[in-house]
């Protein structure tokens, strides 16, 4: 367990710190290299697990590089990133529901997140503009995405929990993402986003090995 500890410092307190550094310098591509880092930290968790462990995990494996890959791509081209960041949900989806079967749980935490959605668009509709088509089919899926994650919590077990968690933060991140791209923010919310995202990648990666 120590590793895991480990490992979730050196995304945290090593390469977000860095990254933020960097990104404030404006030395892009060395930013850039520590984000990538930062989720490969949990990468490498699932990589462990899906070899040694469970091989449905090669499923939560391919979602994640695809999310490393789009912390790249995301930082020159929105569409490039978010369409990454869109086929890593599906895997994440794919993997979800491969250990929790749909429930209840499941429809009450889609209502609800979808409910926060359409409110959400609805009051920011000026501001999205034309834009309005992509970032509604990323909230669709990220929507699913995250129920599929809380439904975790049908399980009743360690692993559940910490996807379900893991689902709220990547959810929450994501809704920062979309208030910073319509609005001006301070740093604060950029730091926020990040922790609440490395947060969700870590949980999701160390659940694979408990």
């Amino acid at each position: 367990m120590i590793w895991i500890y480990a490992v979730a410092a050196l995304c945290l307190l090593v390469c977000l710190p860095f990254y933020m550094h960097y990104k404030r310098t404006t030395h892009d591509k060395l930013a850039n290299a520590f984000k990538v880092l930062g989720t490969l930290c949990a990468v490498s968790f699932t990589l462990i697990a899906a070899i040694r462990l469970d091989p449905r995990c090669w499923i939560l494996f391919a979602g994640m590089m695809l999310h490393a890959a789009a912390d790249w791509f995301l930082e020159y081209n929105m569409y490039w990133g978010g369409g990454l960041f869109l086929a890593g949900h599906i895997f994440y989806i794919a993997y979800f529901l491969n250990l929790f079967p749909f429930s209840t749980i499941h429809v009450i935490a889609l209502v609800c997140l979808l409910g926060i959605g359409i409110f959400l668009f609805w009051r920011w509709r000026k501001p999205i503009g034309v834009n309005f088509p992509f970032f509604a089919l990323y909230a669709a899926v990220m929507g699913i995405s995250t129920a599929c994650a809380i439904g975790g919590l049908s399980a009743l077990t360690t692993q559940g929990i910490m996807i379900a968690a893991g689902g709220a933060m990547f959810f929450l991140s994501d809704t920062l993402i979309l208030g910073r791209l319509l609005f001006s923010c301070d740093r604060s919310v950029d730091w926020a986003i990040m922790i609440l995202y490395y947060g969700a990648q870590l949980l999701f990666g160390a659940s694979c090995l408990v």
